[in-house]
């Protein structure tokens, strides 16, 4: 993958350039020769893959007024940058790097509030003697620091940091519980998977001095905001034209663009719009090559009607990549480049994917991710009983089935969360859920759900001002599960050379959904109404006006059925994740028997998301804190 990497002795020793390079090609070892500055005690680098033909060039610039800058990433407002700050040295041409390093010399700390896209950066300015790291507004690139002795290190991802000396992989035994819980507690924002290092949260910027740093937020969504509009007509044009820039911007690149196509809503409108663009000649990029996972005939995961008719619609061809049952083969590896026990179980289906695109010449993939968390809600449904539209409440209650009690129920949540104080709403919180997992899962030791149970109960992302609408879509787009699964899929795709990018997770496009009428979003009571609107047209209709989806549930347990014997052996008596305390061997051991007779006949994915979830604190203990070493337990949980 390509990624940045910096370093400072804020004592003022001089740098060891040795020590920097090892750290700068940890980054990539096959990658190509990276690029660094280095003066003083400071040091700045960026490499990329061999396989990389990012649209970023020039990754270091160094400015006039002795400003150093490293960037990686995606800048999407070029064009308001070149006429704010271009003078002769800038043109429409420039590398994005030349813009940040111009802009924080036209703006000082501020410059940062005007960069929009998917990017992490940092500048070095040697005439305030100060460093400015900074992550983009939703946390799509993932950046990490850690301070040893009087060193401060940051990079891309933390394999970069573990090789300078001092620099401990030791589990964060906190983030394994907050992993656990799917990231609820607000703080783990600030953590990774590793003990010594922290992460730059989304939206935030690392401000050093030689005296100390520190985290500011640059950016926040105004949930107050209110955009209302003449007819659905109007609002469907103008979300229209918000998602084509937004596909716009990401087809920028220098190779062809690949898109996932999966026969639904979200990926169809990505593709129908980068395929129009390179018809007409508006694609910043020279292809667009469409890729879909073909399930088997008459299988709940078969959408090849779908497909055929998005290709006849758009006069493009999309590759069928035959389903892959299996996940083993794949789970460390993804662990390793990922950082993460975050585990699927269609990883031999997804690399296949990656490989053939990549093969094919691409050098970004785009995909409909997170177009459910951004259109897809009901908590509008609130905000028009608490403005007493009872008839449309009710109508829009029975399109999506919603009963007068659960409607109720929503709307006392919604009550509770605004008026209520924090530490009533804990208390009820740790009431309605005492009897429930996974503080209660056997399989894990005493000392760790005990653990778990009290990052439950920790504090969580406050409710923000608005309406329930525009709450719901902000939660989604700060979620820190989310912000996970970002750097997870970043960091799988660059497996293979692939930059990833994500349509829906533009933050105009955000904004613009945050600020109009819930009902409008899903107008007349549909899911995705104002989506469809824009899409009609522009889409094929049985597309537009399907409401199921691919069902891959069978294939996932089917990859943990094929895979089980692998399982059995990792959580088995060998496993690091019993000896560090996480699980408690005793129980888990006789469990897994009954598992393997229970995946076989569930129609669920309940057993499958908990073996994938224990395989993947298994596998990152393996890849990072032990491996192929004994392990003390002394230094972690005890075991029970």
């Amino acid at each position: 993958m390509s990624g940045i990497f910096g370093c400072w002795h804020l004592d003022g020793r001089s740098l060891d350039v040795e020590i920097f390079r090892t750290c700068l090609e940890r980054i990539n070892p096959a990658g190509v020769t990276p690029s660094e500055w280095h003066h003083g005690a400071v040091g700045l680098g960026y490499k990329c893959s061999g396989n990389s033909v990012l649209s970023t060039a020039h990754p270091i610039n160094i400015g006039a007024l002795h400003t150093a800058c490293v960037f990686d990433g995606r800048l999407d407002n070029r064009d308001e940058l070149v006429l704010t700050v271009g003078g002769a040295s800038l043109a429409a041409a420039s590398p994005d790097c030349d813009l940040i390093r111009a802009a924080y010399e036209a703006f000082g700390d501020s410059f940062i509030d005007r960069i929009k896209g998917d990017f992490v950066c940092a500048v070095f300015d040697r005439a305030a003697n100060r460093l400015l790291v900074a992550r983009d507004r939703l946390g799509v690139r993932p950046l990490c620091f850690t301070r040893v002795n009087d060193t401060l290190l940051f990079a891309s991802d933390a394999k970069t940091l573990l090789a300078w000396p001092g620099v401990s992989a030791a589990p964060d035994d906190v983030m394994m519980a907050d992993f656990v819980l799917q990231f609820v507690a607000l703080d783990s924002q600030h953590r990774t998977f590793f003990r010594d290092i922290q992460s730059v949260p989304p939206a935030h910027v690392l401000v050093a001095t030689a005296h100390g740093s520190s985290l500011r937020r640059y950016f926040d969504f105004d949930t107050r905001r209110d955009v209302r509009l003449g007819s659905l007509r109007d609002y469907a044009d103008a979300f229209h034209q918000l998602v084509a820039a937004s596909v716009r911007n990401r087809l920028r690149h220098r190779a062809a663009v690949a898109v996932s196509v999966s026969g639904g809503l979200d990926s169809a409108y990505i593709f129908s719009i980068a395929t129009r663009l390179v018809r007409e000649g508006a694609a910043p990029c020279p292809s667009v090559l469409g890729f879909n996972y073909a399930g088997a005939p008459n299988t709940p995961s078969d959408e090849d009607d779908y497909v055929r008719a998005i290709e006849e619609s758009c006069d493009a061809a999309i590759e069928r990549i035959p389903q892959r049952a299996g996940f083993m083969q794949f789970a460390a590896d993804e662990v390793w480049h990922s950082e993460s026990p975050l585990v699927e179980a269609l990883a031999c289906q997804r690399q296949a994917m990656f490989r053939r695109a990549r093969e094919a010449g691409a050098g970004r993939l785009l995909t409909g991710h997170w177009g459910d968390q951004m259109l897809f809600d009901t908590d509008y449904l609130v905000d028009l009983c608490r403005s007493r539209q009872w008839a449309a409440a009710r109508d829009h209650s029975n399109a999506w089935g919603l009963s007068r009690r659960r409607l109720a129920l929503r709307v006392a949540r919604d009550l509770t969360s605004r008026y209520v104080p924090v530490s009533l709403v804990r208390a009820a919180r740790h009431v309605r859920r005492r009897n429930e997992r996974p503080w209660r899962a056997p399989w894990y030791t005493r000392q760790f759900r005990a653990l778990v149970r009290e990052r439950f109960e920790d504090s969580r992302l406050p409710r923000a001002h608005g309406t329930s609408h525009a709450w719901a879509i902000y939660q989604q787009s700060r979620r820190e599960y989310h912000v996970q699964c970002m750097e997870w899929n970043n960091r799988v795709a660059a497996m293979h050379g692939l930059d990833i990018a994500f349509p829906y997770l533009d933050c105009d496009l955000v904004q613009f959904l945050m600020s109009i009428p819930g009902e409008v979003q899903s107008h007349n009571g549909v899911p995705r109404g104002l989506l469809r609107e824009a899409m009609r047209g522009r889409v094929p209709d049985m597309v537009v006006n399907r409401r199921n989806k691919g069902e891959f549930t069978a294939l996932a347990n089917q990859s943990i059925a094929i895979d089980f014997p692998g399982i059995r052996e990792i959580l088995g008596p060998s496993s690091v994740a019993v000896r560090f305390g996480y699980l408690d061997g005793a129980a888990i051991w006789p469990l897994l028997g009954e598992w393997k007779e229970a995946i076989e006949s569930t129609h669920n994915a309940t057993l499958a998301n908990r073996l994938l979830e224990l395989c993947g604190i298994e596998l990152l203990l393996r890849q990072f804190a032990a491996p192929g070493h004994p392990v003390e337990i002394s230094a972690h949980l005890s075991v029970s």
